[in-house]
């Protein structure tokens, strides 16, 4: 296990190099301009599209596809993935993080678009996504190679959302667990995969719903506690914030290993966490009932605000205004039991905010932050299943393989959970260096589709601010505007009223 955790390992330090920066801020920036700045200029508008109204037998809502994206983003990566960050990076590794988030809306907002435009129906539900963008989007009178890269792209996701991404997130939840109340960690692993297969054989629809009734719950109150702990100690603010920034532009900063190394750990974690560009939330933004697909496209780049511009920073504010977190450049805080505890978590993790927490909690923090990460986490799980799922299904898609998707469907309803129990029992390093390398490649492989295809979604978001600025409420309409490749059919069949009363 040492040796394959090694080679994992020195294929992740390759693959999240300096050449991920550029890729994943680089784009963020570009498509951040040719948009406008719409992440600032449509905020409010960010943010009334996540409650658009409708869903069908075709497809869910837009606050449903919205939390079920959001149960992927706010997991793991808030919490324990903060940490790492913070250790590995130093507190400069938090400012950086923003930045990310903030340019990775855009990011997001390109790739979920796309994934709308060119979603189509498999067993009477829209499935979409980078695989299906390939083939749809750039394998229309190009040869056979798009084609193929789609299924490689799926081939890719599915394996890596359903086998390597739950890695970090179960080990996570029986990590908190065991910390707190000291439950063997093969017990709390087992449980997750049980209630994990009751609901996943219940389809997309019980996943949504699972997760609107969880998502908004959970990121209340636990942004309701950071909230809290951050003003009980708000007198160490001014002080936080220069450490921060000195950190994040420092060449060699006593809590961290300077620019580089901050800027890396940023970036990453801030990637890691809201999954922009890797394409884990295209399938779910496909699956929903809309009339535009920039509407769909706003509401997941506010997801993408809403878990690392606020939810990770409170994390981060959260231990760094108690002096709750270590480094791996030989900083250890202040906080009660600190040495102890950078000790035995080395790598940092979900021991670091269980203690911040606990500054103003107590004894009961362990639990609290137990029963978070395990809603975090959980829902993180629920989501990788649906877009391995919807991976699985563009592999077999087509009529003559009805049975055989649901023979698929049903090997994954099982196999997962049982996948799942495992992950639960291996140690830290190895959890996170599973999940890393899936993320790090499905990154790769996605963003060449969404640089793309970006040009459309640029056209789209033109043709969506025209339609606000007349007053309407926007619609595509693929006789004005469309691309080979598109489900023309489907689309006028979604828009049919609109249409019609525009003729």
């Amino acid at each position: 296990m040492g040796a394959i955790s090694s080679f994992i390992d020195a294929v992740n330090g390759f693959t999240w190099g300096v050449w991920m920066l550029v890729l994943i801020m680089g784009s963020g920036i570009y498509f951040t301009i040719r948009l406008h700045f719409f992440q600032f200029v449509h905020f409010t508008d960010m943010w009334k599209r996540i409650f658009e109204k409708g869903d069908s037998d075709s497809g869910i809502s837009a606050f449903g596809s919205f939390c079920t994206t959001m149960a992927m983003r706010v997991g793991t990566g808030n919490v324990a993935g903060v940490a790492v960050a913070l250790f590995a990076g130093g507190p400069g590794a938090l400012f950086w993080m923003i930045i990310a988030g903030m340019t990775n809306s855009a990011v997001c907002f390109v790739e979920c678009t796309t994934a709308v435009l060119y979603k189509t129906k498999i067993d009477g539900q829209y499935r979409g996504g980078g695989a299906y963008c390939a083939e749809r989007g750039l394998g229309k009178n190009k040869g056979g190679f798009w084609k193929a890269y789609g299924g490689f792209m799926a081939a890719i996701l599915m394996v890596g959302t359903a086998c390597f991404m739950p890695a970090a997130a179960t080990y996570t939840i029986a990590d908190g667990f065991n910390n707190a109340l000291h439950i063997p960690m093969w017990v709390t692993s087992l449980v997750i995969a049980l209630v994990m297969l009751i609901v996943v054989v219940g389809g997309v629809k019980r996943i949504s719903k699972v997760a609107e009734t969880i998502v908004p719950f959970m990121t209340a109150i636990y942004l309701i506690a950071a909230v809290a702990i951050i003003i009980l100690n708000i007198t160490h603010l001014p002080a936080v914030i220069g450490m921060i920034l000195t950190n994040a532009f420092s060449k060699t900063a006593l809590l961290g290993g300077g620019i580089g190394v901050a800027i890396q750990q940023g970036v990453k974690r801030g990637t890691f966490s809201s999954a922009s560009g890797m394409g884990e939330s295209s399938p779910t933004a496909a699956a929903t009932e809309t009339s535009h697909p920039v509407k769909q496209g706003m509401a997941n780049a506010a997801g993408v605000w809403l878990d690392t511009v606020i939810v990770c920073t409170a994390s981060g504010m959260m231990m760094l205004m108690t002096d709750c977190f270590n480094t791996s450049f030989g900083y250890v805080g202040s906080g009660e039991g600190m040495a102890e505890l950078a000790a035995a978590n080395a790598g940092g993790g979900v021991a670091f905010v269980q203690a911040a927490a606990s500054t103003i909690m107590g004894s009961i923090a362990p639990v609290f932050i137990a029963i978070m990460l395990a809603l975090f986490s959980f829902t993180c799980l629920i989501s990788y299943y649906y877009e391995a799922e919807t991976a699985a299904m563009y592999l077999f898609q087509g009529e003559n393989k009805a049975k055989i998707r649901k023979v698929v469907t049903k090997i994954m309803q099982i196999g997962m959970p049982v996948l799942i129990f495992l992950w639960g029992n291996i140690e830290s390093t190895m959890a996170w260096n599973l999940s890393d390398f899936a993320l790090g490649t499905c990154t790769w492989i996605n963003m060449l589709v969404v640089l793309l295809l970006s040009p459309k979604a640029f056209v789209l978001y033109k043709d969506y601010e025209a339609q606000m600025k007349a007053g309407k409420d926007p619609y595509y309409n693929p006789d004005k505007i469309t691309w080979d490749g598109v489900d023309v059919e489907m689309w006028k069949d979604i828009n049919k009223k609109k249409i019609e009363n525009d003729k």
